[in-house]
């Protein structure tokens, strides 16, 4: 069993620590001493205080509206409304200020309805449907690529995604080949702008079918078991490797390949992996950067495995990504208490720079994102078993949205003064 947050059940989280008091999990990770740097391929689970340090204080006298985080959902067609409404409302709820849902135009008016809470932007486009074409000859009916549809819909949403502090990919998406290229370009938008993303459900086929979208840095991709099989697959075909096996062999194939976004195996338990090896910049030439880790989170969850619970799961893995980045202060506090470089942590932080041009390695960014990543599955699992206790067999994704205020609330307990 994993130490830390890992150990505790969702019998044992009722109790938030009370005013002044410690928050320890067990006697082995009470002082929660920084992460292993060594070469050992699995972490000790971070304890409270490392998680702590991912969520923002709640204070008006500091923060306005959005600071706690923008989150923009990518997904949304004429058939599947409900996912990018799940990852959007778990992102609020998680915490996140403020929700985006950029959709296709058919999926609008629909999803504004689940919720005013939501701000939805209907700029996405899908392609002709039932066009004619003709394919050898005959007749065949199929979808379109409307390449000025994509124009239209990145002009429109462009705009709103530089104010993005983390953005989900590929909720409700679909498989239209006009929503698949939008997608496409939202994410390398993302890479190459250093925005966190989380790439989810027809997200990753879409990214099967450019691998080189993404890479180290701030990417989370959240595959189920039936989807690392095929992405892992097929990428083993690509380069003639033969296919992993094992769910931990097949994210880490998948991280390593793809140079470093970090992998969340979604199943019984959750495997985040972490394989990148890249050469540092501005403080050590010649010094190269190694990460070769994962986590693995076994809080129990729920046996139901109803449908939306990867969507609740990526919003709010984007909200701890966003929280995680939110500040120069914020992520190199994480670096240094995961000691991802040991005696070079200094040197990658000075490197960094400061203000506008302020960004990490990619390598140690990654290792954040492991963090920021164990803390979605925790809260999600914690909130799922809570929602399970209550619903039974009747469990749905909302009744795990409406848990998840109160895991926050035990895991991360806010107090109000009261004069």
């Amino acid at each position: 069993r994993t130490d830390g947050f890992a150990r505790r059940r969702a019998s044992d989280v009722s109790r938030a620590p009370a005013r002044g008091e410690r928050a320890t999990m067990d006697a082995k990770n009470e002082d929660d001493s920084a992460l292993p740097s060594s070469s050992s391929q699995r972490w000790e689970s971070p304890g409270y205080e490392t998680l702590r340090l991912l969520v923002p204080e709640l204070d008006s006298s500091r923060y306005h509206k959005g600071q706690a985080g923008k989150i923009g959902v990518v997904g949304g067609c004429s058939e599947y409304t409900g996912a990018p409404y799940f990852a959007a409302m778990s992102a609020l709820r998680t915490g996140a200020d403020l929700a985006h849902v950029f959709c296709a135009e058919g999926a609008g008016q629909v999803i504004k309805s689940y919720s005013p809470e939501l701000i939805v932007h209907p700029y996405l486009r899908e392609g002709v449907k039932d066009a004619t074409v003709i394919v050898d000859g005959e007749e065949v009916h199929a979808v379109t690529y409307d390449e000025n549809a994509v124009f239209e819909a990145m002009e429109r949403t462009t705009p709103w995604l530089h104010r993005m502090d983390a953005i989900v990919v590929g909720p409700g998406l679909g498989r239209d080949p006009t929503m698949s290229e939008i997608a496409k370009r939202i994410i390398a938008f993302a890479h190459e702008r250093d925005v966190p993303v989380v790439i989810d459900a027809d997200g990753l086929r879409v990214l099967m079918e450019d691998q080189g979208l993404i890479g180290a840095g701030h990417a989370v991709l959240t595959p189920n078991r039936a989807e690392l099989g095929r992405f892992s697959a097929q990428i083993a075909q690509s380069r003639g490797d033969p296919p992993p096996e094992t769910t931990m062999a097949q994210a880490r194939y998948v991280t390593s390949q793809l140079d470093g976004p970090v992998v969340v195996a979604k199943g019984e338990v959750d495997i985040i992996a972490l394989d990148v090896v890249g050469e540092s910049t501005g403080y050590e030439v010649g010094h190269r950067i190694s990460h070769r880790r994962h986590l693995v989170c076994d809080e129990p969850g729920s046996p139901r495995r109803c449908g939306g619970q990867g969507d609740v799961l990526a919003g709010a893995i984007a909200t701890f990504l966003a929280w995680a980045t939110r500040s120069k202060e914020a992520e190199c506090a994480i670096v240094r208490r995961i000691d991802v470089e040991g005696d070079h942590v200094e040197d990658l932080i000075a490197a960094a720079g400061d203000g506008p041009e302020y960004k990490m390695h990619p390598s140690p960014a990654s290792a954040v994102s492991v963090v920021a990543a164990y803390a979605g599955c925790l809260v999600t699992r914690v909130a799922a078993r809570a929602a399970f206790e209550r619903k039974r067999r009747s469990m749905l994704a909302t009744d795990v949205i409406d848990e998840l205020g109160e895991t926050m609330q035990r895991l991360f307990p806010v107090y109000v003064d009261e004069d």
